[in-house]
């Protein structure tokens, strides 16, 4: 007769043996954590403001969490769903607009929504274009107010410095 009654012995056999095996690393794994906790993890910093900067003035942009459900309760939906909405990827300009404003209005006192499109005009006649500003301005907004982590932050700013320099 086999050990667990069936013809299948081995096979029940090695996955006790494979369970007991888990078993034991992950208790080695717990003893070796519990030496490593006494160090502190410092966790990566992330910028705390993006910039724009146009006719020689910078204008810090950051959302905090009022200006982020501000924003999800007058477009019906998550800030993910409109960060790169639209036509070719990029959303309306009034959306971005809307975004830069809303991620403004705590740090540039007394920004009012017609203030920043006569920024974003500025910026144009500057040689600014759209896509320039989706991607320097808009997607900086969104990295620096933690909507992805501090890792895949660096990765975007990368890969959006090099889609610049071939603009």
């Amino acid at each position: 007769m086999n050990l667990f009654g069936n013809k299948n012995d081995n096979a029940m056999a090695a996955a006790v043996e494979a369970a007991n095996q888990e078993e034991e690393t992950m208790e080695r794994n717990e003893a070796a954590g519990e030496a490593e906790e006494s160090k502190v993890v410092e966790m990566p910093k992330r910028k705390p403001f993006a910039l724009w900067e146009v006719g020689g003035q910078s204008y810090k942009l950051k959302l905090k969490t009022s200006a982020i459900v501000e924003l999800e309760s007058k477009y019906k939906t998550n800030l993910m769903n409109i960060m790169g909405s639209g036509q070719g990827g990029m959303p309306a300009l009034s959306v971005m607009l809307d975004v830069a404003h809303a991620a403004m209005k705590d740090w540039n006192h007394g920004i009012t929504k017609n203030g920043v499109m006569d920024i974003f005009n500025r910026y144009i006649e500057e040689g600014g274009s759209q896509l320039s500003f989706y991607m320097t301005v808009y997607m900086e907004i969104f990295t620096v107010s933690g909507f992805f982590s501090v890792n895949l932050s660096n990765q975007m700013g990368e890969a959006l410095q090099e889609a610049q320099e071939t603009m």
